[in-house]
């Protein structure tokens, strides 16, 4: 290889990895997803949800003020969730909870719930219990292996949102111990590895995040790597039924769609903790439009 061709490849190396980690961790977009649903209540076709997972806040900075303008532009949703992993370290606590009060002042009467990620379980209880009370302060309701009735459009439903299941804290038979039957149900679960036994209960819809899309996805290969154990193929988007089954390899049973967000934040890359790549995987705000099927 000549000399001039070994310069021109170190500089598109190079610009590359500028690229994916100083310009894509910043491009975060709205992406506007609608889901249909066979047992979703007349009454909440067109229902609209503000879904923001993985915001891994260190400080409140530029990505953070950009998913606040980008919040700012939409039109008020029915109901807010957060996926987990609100925390990129432990001082992330106050930076997190601007980020979650300045959503919350954009929609002041939009009912919001949260769960607890993978990272919230990196610091001590105590320090959790104090991030809880402040969401509370937000109106967020942290959701943690349990469930309840959600009344929207004069239709209720069920809520159910589990601790993380990646580091072993959901406990479903807790969460789903309350279920009603024929009663369509929403679950958040930070983690999509519990997608089979969330269809096996009966979801009719789950929520989650973690695997930042794969974080790094290479044309034609996919995610670099997701961190699902269920399969490294749920990694990003929507996936009804028919692809879920197809994925897995067998029927899980139930009527399942599972949305899986890429997430806003970033996740280092183990023991190189200075290096957080996105590459051809943005930072994700979704905003979900529900719809009956026909």
């Amino acid at each position: 290889m000549s000399r001039k061709l070994l310069g021109m490849t170190a500089g598109a190396a190079a610009g590359l990895a500028a690229y994916a980690l100083k310009v894509e961790p910043l491009l975060v977009e709205v992406t506007h997803t609608e889901l249909f649903l066979p047992r979703l209540p007349a009454a909440w076709d067109g229902l609209s949800i503000l879904f923001l997972s993985d915001p891994h806040v260190c400080e409140f900075g530029e990505r953070e003020r950009r998913v606040v303008a980008l919040c700012a532009e939409l039109e008020q949703p029915d109901l807010i969730v957060w996926g987990g992993d609100f925390l990129g370290n432990s001082r992330g606590v106050v930076p997190a909870v601007k980020l979650v009060t300045e959503i919350a002042q954009l929609f002041p009467e939009t009912p919001a719930f949260a769960i607890w990620g993978n990272a919230e379980h990196k610091i001590r209880k105590e320090r959790r219990a104090w991030l809880e009370a402040l969401l509370a302060e937000t109106g967020v309701c942290t959701l943690t292996n349990e469930s309840l009735p959600l009344t929207l459009r004069g239709a209720t439903i069920t809520l159910a949102g589990c601790d993380d299941p990646y580091y072993g804290h959901a406990d479903l038979d807790t969460t789903f111990a309350e279920l009603t039957p024929g009663r369509f149900t929403l679950l958040l679960a930070h983690s999509p590895q519990v997608a089979a036994l969330a269809a096996r209960a009966g979801v009719d819809l789950m929520l989650s995040g973690h695997t930042h899309g794969g974080q790094v996805r290479f044309p034609l290969l996919g995610p670099w790597k997701t961190q699902n154990p269920l399969s490294r193929l749920l990694d990003c988007g929507a996936f009804d039924p028919t692809r879920l089954t197809k994925i897995l390899g067998y029927d899980p049973g139930g009527d399942l769609t599972t949305y899986i967000s890429r997430g806003i934040g970033l996740a280092f890359v183990p023991y190189l903790p200075w290096l957080a790549p996105r590459f051809n995987c943005r930072p994700e705000v979704a905003r979900l439009t529900l719809r009956c099927v026909q």
